[in-house]
């Protein structure tokens, strides 16, 4: 178990560490190029892990003020351009490649993942097929496809503009789940019960014109019945099964995600309906190469995909992964890019994350002495993603969420309990 905290590293990321230093006067570097980065997720591990394997990291921003673990990391080589254009971004991976051999390319934000996948097939590097990204990226779209393989999603609706909306919401019945047409997050994804809430949240949808970066967004909103049951995720890397997740939601009518146990408890039965439909999913989209979250509910024993995201769980969910079983999902991801093997998970112990989020608006501090809660409820990481304290204001989406603990232990049932107890602890005192 570990804790560090520094000031000048703590913010948006949620790991923390010191980026090691090569010996690039010895050895021929090769870059890793990163397009952006989720700022909540394993971004800072991405690059963390490039180092260990000898490539030399090359980040591609237009706003290096949004990343703390940008801070202090000599042996990273920052490039700034406009990520919205793509030729932008190309005439830097070409000034990269004038200077180094460049070995792979990649993006973990869900925002960047087609221009990543773009640049990486205009140099020849392994990824995913742009065209798959495309597709999963556009929730209409994959869900369409979905259902014409007899897939089981939901029936959704597409919302262009507010004369669509009596006839979605007559179409699809009450309750529904209005989301963006294409987003991360759980930004704008809203239960709606009645026909006012409907309207008032797709029309919202509809008026929003940029995405939590300021990237313009893809216009319309999605209208779908609300699924109720227990929530899963089944993570996937080149078509094998690397690990199940349950994940428990706040509070509607919101969907924000306040926690994860890996590996998930379920039934055998559970576990092949959850498996067999996130493979049949993926290979039906054509996303036969590189990471998959596939999202399922599963009630009465039916499974329904909610829907299909090509890329590495958020939610720290790789970083759960390591601690409890070993397995280090952001370095398998990195070797599938070298073209080299990686082990999938075996065995090892369970592990629960927890995420902080202050239960109302106005100032937050954590306790003194806060470090110590890691030895004293047994976790394996506690993790601020703020300088605290801070004025807090709810979004009712992952901004919501402040820090994250990580408990592990051989009962998953004893995992969640510290970790629980952990963030109850700093959201009362």
């Amino acid at each position: 178990m570990s804790f560090e905290l520094e000031p000048s590293l703590v913010g948006q990321c949620h790991a923390v560490f010191k980026f090691r230093e090569l010996n690039v006067t010895s050895m021929a570097i090769s870059a890793a190029i990163f397009i952006e980065s989720n700022t909540s997720g394993s971004g800072a591990e991405f690059i963390l892990r490039a180092q260990e394997l000898g490539l030399r990291p090359v980040f591609v921003t237009a706003s290096p003020e949004r990343y703390a673990f940008l801070q202090g990391s000599p042996d990273l080589d920052l490039r700034t351009c406009d990520t919205t254009s793509e030729a932008a971004i190309a005439a830097v991976v070409d000034d990269v490649a004038a200077t180094m051999s460049i070995t792979l390319l990649t993006t973990s934000s869900d925002l960047y993942l087609y221009a990543a996948a773009l640049q990486a097939r205009r140099l020849g590097l392994a990824g995913p097929d742009p065209d798959a990204i495309a597709l999963c990226r556009d929730k209409v779209r994959q869900a369409a496809a979905l259902r014409a393989a007899d897939a089981r999603v939901p029936f959704s609706v597409k919302v262009d503009v507010d004369c669509d909306i009596r006839d979605a919401i007559t179409q699809v019945g009450l309750p529904a789940v209005a989301k963006p047409i294409s987003g991360t997050g759980s930004v704008g994804v809203t239960l709606v019960e009645t026909e006012n809430d409907a309207i008032q949240a797709l029309r919202s949808l509809l008026r929003t014109r940029t995405d939590v970066n300021g990237r313009p967004t893809q216009s319309g909103a999605l209208l779908m019945p609300y699924i109720a049951g227990n929530e899963y995720s089944v993570e996937i890397l080149d078509g094998q099964i690397i690990g199940l997740t349950r994940k428990y939601l706040g509070a509607l009518p919101y969907f924000v995600e306040i926690g994860h146990d890996v590996p998930a408890i379920m039934s055998p039965q559970l576990r092949v309906q959850l498996v067999h439909a996130a493979l049949h999913a993926v290979e039906v989209l054509g996303h036969v190469r590189g990471p998959a979250h596939v999202e399922l509910r599963a009630h009465q024993g039916c499974v329904t995909i909610i829907e299909v995201n090509p890329r590495l769980a958020g939610g720290s969910i790789p970083s759960l992964f390591r601690h409890a079983t070993g397995f280090d999902p952001v370095l398998a991801v990195l070797r599938s890019l070298l073209g080299t093997t990686f082990a999938t998970p075996i065995g090892g112990a369970h592990g629960s994350i927890r995420f902080i989020v202050p239960e109302r608006e106005g100032p937050f501090r954590v306790p003194r002495n806060h470090e110590r809660l890691v030895d004293r409820l047994g976790l394996a990481e506690l993790t601020l993603y703020h300088t605290l304290p801070i004025e807090f204001r709810r979004r009712n989406d992952f901004r919501d969420r402040i820090g994250h603990v990580i408990a592990v232990d051989a009962d998953p049932a004893a995992a969640a309990r510290r970790a629980e107890a952990a963030v109850a602890f700093i959201r009362k005192t």
